[in-house]
């Protein structure tokens, strides 16, 4: 995934508990990776997931 150029988006900012993070952290670096970009993965992911279950809700309550 590229990223955008600084300034383009929005930036969001949270406070997760300090043992997620740090364990977040640590996987992301052993995978070589930024935190940041371990998260906008994980935000697709979750999106994804929704749209599914969604539409798995809509197609039961269509028959």
């Amino acid at each position: 995934m590229g990223r955008p150029a600084t300034g383009q988006t929005k930036v969001m900012g949270f406070r997760p508990p300090k043992p997620l993070r740090d364990e977040f952290e640590q996987l992301a670096a052993a995978d070589e990776r930024t935190p940041s970009d371990a998260l906008i993965e994980a935000m697709h992911d979750w999106i994804k997931k929704k749209r599914r279950e969604r539409a798995t809700e809509e197609q039961g309550a269509a028959t």
